[in-house]
This record gives structure tokens, sequence and C-alpha cells, in this order.
């Protein structure tokens, strides 16, 4: 099952479980127990613990705690999740499953949602948070409940509903980097039966990286982001209540987009040419001058209506986004192919309708359908030199997309329990690509057209063996990501979906009289059509994706909470993957230099090479996260710290076939944060000193084999600040 590395694991894996079993005999009583954890994972309300689902939930407060201000920050406290960036567009990769670019015609194997609204566009999957109730990151594939392109898992982001009474706050935050943080949140009961809930945040913060070229802009990797939510709750009866939420963000900033040329010497296209780069985590060079620019409005409509034995939701979606990104895809100051202007449109509909028993018999269910209608606009723009532009063509995708799912849950006995579930998905997507508005030459075919359906059906069984305080579960389940389109479509056939298999062992309990939590599974997947995007070959390729490999991935998770006494909690997370390529016939990228012979060739090109048996890229054999929360009072005042620190065992971003491309893998790291805070005797006064990745360690967001080299992005060095919160 696991690679010749593995027998170490297995030994730290079987110390972990003894050190458990001795644990499980209550040597001393605390008065303080673990607080419930309540979780939506399976459509309802119900105790995380008895979820038979591997989960990950936090608290707005406790990502707070951990230094955890938005989704990409999850990978911090979630061992198994790698989120890397390229410029303003996420790529997370849960369990080694993941989307390196899903560009229009695409999208993610991990979905994300806000609240019951799923967002599409991996451009918009990195967002920071603000009123947040709650993180659920759902592990494996969710093709029932969830559906399509949940293949590896879910993020689901809960923000805080009304209040039944008047209730707020206001925190101001300063950084280094002149940082500026602005938040504040307000819930107003209007009347008995209607409340209002209205958030806003503003961030603003200097790049970390400065610009070396005279031309472009002065700094990379800035923010200037504001965001806005109301929502609002009308309780129409006793039966019935009525939620809308508006959302509103912009954006004009270079967050996360700071690219360098990490090639070795003399064999760098754009260097060669006469070009610079940073040599340094602080420093890039590019003569791109725009920012990345974008807005997207949402809105949410849930109504809820209980019946004597059931409960029914209908809930409407729609979101607007427009955006135009940016990013130098060779890393120097040479215009060998700079992007700087990638507009992205999206416009999208759904509906779901959903019913969930609420009886407390011994038989529980739920059914549902929805349908989700959306339109994407996407295109490249690449600068070659004196401002000259050449487009890969506007590429429109419609998509028509539908199911019906159902689960339902017997208890066969006192101990046992069984679910069985399933969805049938159906899927239309068309797309066509017509020639550039904004580029004098589109170096596509066009106009094409095409069209393609899928239809698949994700089932799912599990079965519970329920003690008092241990709950154990085995589950079979299948999860899809839906075909689509390669971004230039023009003269490519669609893609097959990725389908993902499951089997998982995993067990759930509290023990020590309630004050040591530990969830843990096993698991296997068989993981096949997977969708893989790299390099593009020719002089002015971006990107390439096709259905080229398949894998398997054996894991093991495990996550701890230790409520040591009334003012020590430790928690802890682990994730152990041999995860590996079945059948993969890839072509990896190298140097002209090392596929010719010729020491004086510059770029790179590509190079047909066998993978299977290697790891997966962007998955660590091992990752985890420690964080130990202390608290003690200082005269009537309560003063809380957290210390948490994280690790990443190293990963390989692509393929690497010659030393020269060994800047594509990722060093082992680990990152350390704190927070210290002051909190007033009435709770309504907090301030709050904070640090993250205090050792300024120097890690990688991405690192890509690209055309003219190989080009990295640094990830954040270290920050610190002081927060002021007032509640109210």
């Amino acid at each position: 099952m696991f690679s010749r590395k593995n027998p170490l694991r297995i030994k730290f894996i079987s110390a972990v479980i003894s050190g458990f079993a001795v644990g499980l005999v209550p040597t001393y009583i605390v008065a303080a127990e673990l607080e419930e954890v309540v979780v939506t994972a399976q459509k309802r309300s119900e105790s995380l613990q008895n979820v038979a689902i591997a989960v990950s939930a936090f608290s707005g407060e406790e990502l707070s705690n951990f230094g955890v201000s938005g989704t990409q920050g999850l990978q911090l406290v979630t061992p198994g999740l790698v989120f890397s960036n390229t410029g303003a567009t996420g790529s997370p990769y849960l369990r080694g499953v993941g989307t390196r670019l899903a560009l229009n015609g695409l999208e993610p194997s991990i979905a994300t949602y806000v609240d019951d609204r799923y967002v599409s566009r991996a451009t918009t999957s990195m967002m920071d948070f603000a009123d947040v109730e709650r993180i659920e990151v759902l592990k494996g594939p969710q093709g029932t409940l969830y559906g399509r392109n949940a293949t590896g898992g879910a993020i689901r982001i809960i923000t805080k509903d009304v209040a039944d009474e008047l209730e707020g706050s206001v925190k101001v935050g300063l950084g280094n980097f002149r940082q500026q943080t602005l938040s504040g949140t307000v819930s107003v009961p209007i009347s008995e039966s209607f409340g209002v809930r209205l958030t806003a945040l503003s961030k603003k913060r200097d790049g970390y990286v400065d610009n070396l070229s005279p031309i472009g802009v002065s700094e990379l990797d800035d923010q200037d982001y504001q965001a806005y939510r109301a929502k609002l709750r009308w309780d129409l009866t006793n039966r019935a209540t009525a939620r809308l939420t508006l959302g509103y963000w912009e954006k004009d900033d270079l967050n996360g987009n700071d690219q360098v040329d990490v090639s070795p010497a003399g064999l760098s296209t754009g260097l060669a040419l006469g070009g610079i780069t940073g040599t340094q985590a602080d420093e890039a060079a590019t003569e791109i001058t725009a920012k990345d620019t974008g807005k997207e409005f949402s809105s949410q409509l849930r109504f809820d209506i209980a019946f004597d034995k059931a409960d029914f939701a209908s809930i409407t979606t729609f979101t607007d986004m427009d955006q135009v990104i940016t990013i130098d895809a060779d890393g120097t100051s040479a215009k060998t192919l700079d992007l700087p202007k990638i507009p992205d449109e999206t416009n999208s509909y759904s509906q779901e309708f959903q019913l969930v028993s609420n009886n407390d018999g011994n038989w529980s269910w739920v059914i549902g359908t929805n349908f989700l209608v959306g339109e994407t606009d996407f295109e490249f723009n690449l600068d070659v030199g004196a401002g000259f532009l050449l487009s890969q063509g506007v590429q429109s995708v419609d998509t028509n997309a539908w199911a019906v799912y159902g689960e339902s849950t017997w208890e066969l006995s006192e101990r046992w329990s069984l679910t069985i579930g399933g969805r049938w998905s159906e899927e239309e997507k068309e797309v066509e690509v017509n020639a550039s508005s904004n580029a004098p030459v589109t170096i596509v075919s066009v106009p094409f057209q095409d069209k393609e359906d899928w239809s698949q059906f994700t089932p799912k069984a599990t079965l519970e063996y329920n003690l008092e305080d241990v709950m154990y579960y085995m589950t079979l389940s299948r999860g899809f990501k839906s075909g689509g389109f390669d971004y230039p479509a023009s003269g490519k056939e669609p893609l097959d979906p990725e389908i993902l298999d499951m089997v998982e062992i995993g067990f759930k309990g509290d023990f020590l009289n309630r004050t040591l939590r530990a969830n843990g599974s096993i698991f296997y997947y068989d993981y096949s059509d997977m969708q893989v995007t790299r390099s593009a070959a020719g002089s002015y390729g971006i990107s390439s994706t096709e259905n080229a490999a398949s894998a398997e991935i054996f894991g093991f998770d495990l996550d701890i909470t230790w409520l040591i006494d009334d003012r020590l909690k430790l928690t802890a997370g682990l994730s152990i993957l041999d995860a590996k390529y079945k059948n993969y016939e890839a072509n990896a990228k190298i140097f002209v230099a090392d596929a010719t012979g010729d020491p004086t060739a510059t770029g790179m090109t590509d190079f047909g090479v066998d993978v299977s048996g290697e790891p997966l890229v962007r998955t660590p054999d091992w990752s985890g996260f420690v964080s130990a929360e202390y608290e003690f009072t200082l005269g009537k005042a309560s003063v809380p710290m957290t210390v948490t620190y994280s690790y990443k065992d190293e990963f390989n971003f692509d393929f690497i076939v010659t030393d020269n491309t060994k800047a594509l893998r990722q060093d082992a790291y680990g990152l350390l944060s704190a927070r210290a805070s002051y909190i007033s005797q009435e709770e309504n006064w907090i301030v709050s000193l904070w640090g993250n990745n205090l050792t300024d360690e120097e890690y990688f967001d991405d690192v890509v084999g690209a055309g003219r080299g190989l080009r990295a992005s640094y990830a954040p060095p270290r920050t610190y600040g002081v927060d002021v919160t007032y509640n109210f």
C-alpha cells in the first residue's frame, strides 16, 4: 500500500494510535469540556462528531487566532491542502486532487461555496474572510450532495446570520508594509420578524516586492480590496423564513502577482535578450504597467419552510463578475511573454430545491434538485514587444447543468446505521472562439464552435457503528469533475469528466471526559481521466489541458483537539499521502540546451516522459500543524495567546527531468505564527498583536516551466501588526 519510505510513517501512526489507547483511561477530570461543533456538511445542522465525512471545521475566531485571513491561508491549518496561485488565479489541491489552471471552459476539482452559492471561477476562489461563522473543508469526493466539480472535496465558507438582538463590531488594524485594515459589522432587528446584517471590509497594503524595472509598476504583490455584504432575514410565519444575501467586492492591485525567473544562468530567453529579473524574494522586474482590476456582484435568496416531517428550502443564486488580470509569464523585464490584459467575465444563475427530513425516527433523508446556467468570456492577450499584441481568441462558454440527488440513512439497530445516496447529473457546454477586438492578430483558427454534453451517476454508501462517544464508519463514494473545453478550444476535442472512486474507513471520538477529540481516516482513491494542465508547446502557447492520466492515492488523516485544562488547548492535524500516477505519458518542460546539446540555446521545449509510478505534483508526502492556545487573566481582563506551527514536506510543482529544472521542487518548509490579545472584562474591547511567518521563511506559491524559462512567485514574507476591535 505504501512506498518504501513508509515504514517510518506506519511506526508513527502506530505510536499515535497507541498513545490514544493509553489515554482513553480517564486518569483525571477537568471542569471544562470541548464545545460541540455544528456543521451543515450534509445539508442539515448536526454535530461534526456525527457526520461520517472527513471534515476540518474552524470558527471565524479560531481562524483569526491561527493567522488565517483568506481561503489560501487554509492550507496552513488543513494538512493535505496545497493552495497555490498563478497571479490572481487560485489552484487548490486537496489530498493530491486539484486543477493547475482552470481557465474559461474548465472549472476546479475542489468546489468552493460561499454559503449556498457555488463559486465557479478559479480567479475568484481566492478571497478574504469577513464576518465568517465557520469554514468547513470537506475532504474526499462530494458527488452526492454537492455534485459536479467536487472530485476531491469542497471548501464551504459560512457567513454569520442576522442576529435576534442588536450587535456589531468595528476593527481597525495596522501592520508592516503599511497594511491598513478596516472592517465593521452591525446586525439590527428592525422588528420582531425582520432584521438586517451589514458587513464591510477594506484591506490595503504596499507591495511585498519592488520592481527593478523603471518602466513597469513600482511594486508588486500589493493589496487594495474592498468587500461589502448585506444579509436580510424575514420570518414570514413561525414556519417560514426568507433570507436574502447581497454581496459586492472590488479590487485594484497585484496581490499574489509577483514573478521572477529562476532558470539556471544562460538558459532564460528573457535574460538572454537583455532583460533583468529579481534575485531576492522582495525583488522582481517587469514592464507591465497595469494592475489587476475586478468587481463582482452576487446574490442569494433562500426560502425555508418547516413542515411536520420535513424542511423545504429553495435557494436561488446569481453572480456577475467582471475583471481584467495580468501576468508577466516569463518573469523578466523583457517582453517575450507578457500578458498585460486578460479580460474575464462571468454570469451565472442557479436554482436548488431541497427537502430534508426533520423527524427523530430511525430513518432520515434528503432529496433535491438543482440547475445552473452560466456564461463566461475570456481572452489571453500577449505582448511580444513594442506594444504589439497577439490574442489567443475571445472564448465564450455557455454551461447548462442540472441534477437530482438523494441520500437516506437507516438506523439498523442501536449501534449500526446505513446511508445510501446518489446523484444523477447532466451537463451541456457550448463554446465559441472569435477574433479579438483588443489585439490586431488572433493566432488561433477563428471562428470556431463546438458543443458537448455529459452525464454521470455518482453513488455513495456509508456504514456506521456508533458507541457512546466514538463513531466508526466506512464509505464508498464517487465524485466527478465535469467535462469541458481547453482554452483556446479551436481545433481541440472536448475534455471528458474526471472520475474519482474512494474507499474510506474512519473514526470520530471524544475521550477523557470530552476533553480530547480525535477524528481520523484511512482512504484509497482510484482517479481516472485526470484533466492535466501544462505549459503549452509552441512559440506563443500559454497552457494546454488534456485527459492524460490516471492515479491512485493512499492516505491517512488525523485531527486532534485537546482541552488540557480550562486555560490550555492544543489543536493539531496530520496528513500522510502516498499518491502516484498509474498511467501517464507526460510532456515535461526541459531547456532547449538540454534537448539539443547546444549550451547557447535558450528557452524551454516539451520532452516526452513516462511518469507512471511518479508522485503526483503539488502533493507533499506528509504535512501537519499544531497550535497551542493559552489564556490567563490580568486583573479582570483576559489575555489569550495562540502559537501555531504549520509544516509541509517537499513536493514538485511539475515534473523534473533534468538538473536544470530542479527549481520546480519546493523544499520542505515550516511556518510559525502567533497572536496575543487583551480582552476587557466586558469583552467589548480587544487589542491584539499578531505575526505570521515569524521566521521569514522563503518558499514559493508557484513555479512554472514556461516557454521562456522557469517562472516563480514567492509566498508572503514575515508580516506583523496590531488590531483593535470594539464589540457592541
